[in-house]
């Protein structure tokens, strides 16, 4: 059984409103911006509805979830709500920090400690997380634009090469 069925993760097909909300929100200018804003509201839906709703989600239909790590100086607890891509019976998550050209902070704490926790609506599951391979890379970014397109320009503006990081499942 994968990290995929441990939790319950469905990737859903966007409908005609949500592609046309991933379009307005891949604008280059637009997307850091609506990274910052839209990030703590996520975190606190997250919070307040047990995971079962979060903006990125509901509005460009990319499943969410919230990657719980262990600061890499500080050692202190870390959440952040992400996008979730799936990846064989696994999952995957893209450190593009919406295309702001600065790789994010959870990836600095998954290189440290390549332990976490996902939450995902109202499961909880211990992962393995590893650094994608070269050969899977491609195949992982892929899948994400087939999900939300606005991942092409990400990689376009980024000057390095965007970390892919696979979540397995692990035994608690």
């Amino acid at each position: 059984m994968g990290l995929q069925q441990d939790i319950g993760y469905v990737a859903r097909r966007p409908n005609a409103v949500q592609r046309a909300l991933q379009r307005l929100v891949a604008i280059p200018a637009l997307s850091p911006i609506l990274s910052r804003l839209v990030t703590p509201v996520d975190r606190a839906l997250h919070r307040m509805t047990s995971g079962r709703a979060s903006v990125t989600s509901g509005a460009i239909a990319f499943p969410t979830i919230l990657l719980a790590t262990t600061g890499a100086r500080t050692g202190e607890a870390r959440s952040t709500p992400l996008a979730a891509i799936p990846c064989g019976d696994d999952l995957a998550v893209i450190a593009s920090n919406a295309g702001s050209g600065k790789v994010p902070g959870w990836a600095f704490n998954l290189r440290a400690n390549p332990t976490a926790t996902i939450s995902y609506e109202q499961r909880v599951a211990a992962v393995a997380v590893r650094e994608a391979e070269v050969s899977e890379h491609d195949e992982i970014f892929a899948a994400a634009n087939r999900i939300y397109p606005g991942y092409a320009g990400y990689r376009e503006r980024a000057d390095y090469e965007i970390p892919v990081f696979v979540l397995t499942s692990r035994p608690d």
